[in-house]
């Protein structure tokens, strides 16, 4: 169950959650086991607050996470940084595979304590299903595009021991690694140290969930596929 915790086994990368209330945020990462605590921002004017919630998410979307969960109590607040993002930062909305997907919770998430009871409150894992799942439509529209191209299945890579090389020794230029639960527990050692070092050299990777559509689709390639830039 996913719970607030500092320690302990905490799974991969979901999403992001984000409490939001007036002029203040407080930045939780979404594990597939967990919930840690990240930062917190305090603003001194609406457009320097929104803009640092938008630089905190940077890293993550770098990474390859752009589930974003905004809780927020009062609407208007998620409303409010929503027009922000779409004026100022509009590359968050249309940015291909950078692209993030955002929802909504009317609940608030500024605290331990709250965020405890948010995760176990009705239709949280549901929002999560639903963000997560939109960021990987996202993803695997532009996946289909390369695989129905001659020239853009050049692009593709379908064996670890590719995906490592393309990684570790530099002679490619890995743009995304996509790897299913079931190819991860298999190769768990070697899958965990590649996804690892890709993440580190900027490399955005996920993990899929079993018995999806995208877990399905990439399971017919073997369990990972790895794209590369053009």
């Amino acid at each position: 169950m996913l719970m607030p915790r500092r320690g302990g086994r905490r799974g991969y990368p979901l999403a992001v959650l984000i409490g939001l209330e007036g002029g203040q945020a407080f930045v939780w990462n979404v594990f597939s086991e967990s919930v840690k605590p990240g930062e917190r921002v305090l603003g001194d004017n609406e457009y320097n607050f929104y803009e640092s919630v938008v630089d905190m998410l940077r890293p993550f979307i770098r990474q390859g996470v752009k589930s974003v969960l905004i809780a927020a109590p009062d609407e208007k607040d998620y409303k409010r940084f929503m027009n922000h993002v779409s004026e100022h930062q509009g590359w968050l909305l249309n940015g291909g595979l950078n692209s993030v997907v955002f929802e909504h919770l009317p609940k608030p998430a500024m605290n331990s304590d709250q965020v405890r009871g948010l995760v176990k409150s009705h239709g949280f894992r549901e929002k999560l299903s639903e963000v997560y799942e939109g960021d990987i439509r996202q993803v695997m529209g532009a996946l289909e595009k390369h695989l129905n191209d001659p020239e853009g299945i050049e692009t593709l890579l379908f064996t670890l021991r590719e995906a490592e090389d393309a990684v570790y020794r530099d002679e490619k230029n890995p743009r995304y690694i996509l790897v299913t639960e079931h190819f991860r527990s298999q190769n768990r050692q070697r899958t965990d140290r590649l996804l690892q070092v890709a993440a580190n050299k900027g490399v955005k990777t996920r993990i899929i969930k079993p018995n999806t559509p995208a877990g399905g689709r990439i399971a017919q390639f073997g369990g990972l596929i790895c794209l590369l830039s053009e």
